[in-house]
């Protein structure tokens, strides 16, 4: 079982031993990994370690300064606003795999600009078990993963990697949050991804979709956050594609199948595939039996329609429980519950459908890329 107080007994002469009398920063997203990296740092190391959060533009709403005055009696956060920057490296860019890298690179080349200010040699990183396993599993590129792709980050931006959460998972990163004393929305905080919102603007970067992901996304927490899910959502993607007429007669339901594709895994592999969607259903068996029957052509995402318009966006409901974000089951929102929190979005500029992913992980990733 999992010891926070043997785990940092265990590695705090591990990390003096590695940073010495040298200036540390330590990248906050906002989310609870990097944060208890960063929080356990400072506790080893204090005023060696500068705690630095970079406002991308893909943060949520309010993000950084809420984030800020959570940690005001933790430690020291500083804000440095970039969003310009990496708006301008993405825009445009449709691929996934194409704007995680082009994000992660907009990153490194910014966060080397701040160590070199900060006189810092050494970066803290919340990389943790699963980020490492996903990457070299080929599912996804995860922004902080480089040591392990073999990316010397001494050469290219001049700094070395300090990962102390690198063998933990996210339940004994959260016993480590908490024993650090880290308020209660940070520890039971779910997660957020370090590029963002840019992961949940599906396709095309675009300012206007990246608004509607914004204003969705904060719908989403609002209305599910009493139910406790382990990680809940919304993403958004142009709403075209077709009716596949052949599936819709062998499932006797209207199957719609998109043109903007998704992350997924099969196996063990990444799976980057269609989605399709079908009509609105009330009970969750029947719901399950259609979603593994898409999944398990060459669909990656199963999608029920819960409301529709006129507009050019379709935004996800994403809601998952899990214990380890290795694999992940759907919640079961009540279909009241689920119509409210769908026209509530509906009434946002651009939207012109809601629909909730039905799918486990496997064969989907909790994010959409």
């Amino acid at each position: 079982m999992f010891s926070p107080e043997k785990f940092l007994e265990e590695i705090t002469p591990q990390i003096r031993s590695v940073v010495g009398d040298s200036k540390v920063v330590a990248a906050v997203s906002g989310g609870v990994d990097s944060t208890t990296a960063a929080a356990l740092m400072y506790r080893v190391l204090g005023n060696k370690v500068t705690p630095i959060m970079i406002d991308t533009g893909f943060l949520r709403k309010d993000e950084a300064e809420s984030v800020k005055s959570m940690l005001k009696d933790i430690m020291p956060l500083k804000v440095v606003n970039r969003s310009q920057e990496f708006l301008g490296a993405v825009k445009g860019l449709e691929d996934a795999e194409e704007k995680r890298k082009t994000f992660r690179d907009t990153f490194y080349n910014t966060i080397s600009i701040i160590m070199r200010e900060e006189n810092s040699k050494f970066l803290v990183q919340g990389t943790i078990a699963a980020d490492w396993i996903e990457t070299q599993g080929g599912i996804k590129t995860q922004h902080n993963v480089l040591v392990q792709l073999g990316i010397n980050t001494e050469r290219t931006w001049g700094f070395s990697l300090v990962e102390p959460l690198a063998d933990l998972y996210k339940n004994e990163v959260r016993e480590l949050a908490r024993y650090l004393g880290l308020p209660r929305q940070i520890s039971e905080r779910q997660p957020f991804p370090g590029p963002g919102l840019l992961v949940r603007c599906v396709g095309k970067v675009t300012e206007d979709k990246l608004d509607v992901v914004r204003s969705a996304n904060s719908i989403v927490e609002d209305a599910l956050s009493e139910l406790h899910p382990s990680q809940y959502f919304a993403a958004a993607f142009e709403n075209e594609g077709q009716t596949d007429h052949t599936l819709s007669q062998k499932f006797k339901d209207e199957i719609f199948v998109y043109r903007t594709k998704a992350t997924g895994v099969k196996g063990d592999v990444r799976s980057y595939g269609r989605m399709a969607s079908f009509s609105f259903r009330e009970d969750y068996e029947e719901i399950r039996q259609i979603s593994k029957k898409i999944t398990s052509l060459d669909f990656t995402r199963a999608l029920m329609r819960v409301r529709s318009g006129k507009g050019k966006y379709t935004v996800v409901i994403r809601a998952v429980n899990t214990e380890d974000f290795m694999t992940a089951d759907i919640l079961e929102i009540k279909p009241d519950l689920l119509i409210q929190v769908a026209q509530r979005i509906m009434e946002l500029n651009g939207v012109g459908e809601v629909v909730y992913d039905v799918t486990t992980k496997p064969p989907a990733t909790i994010e959409f890329e």
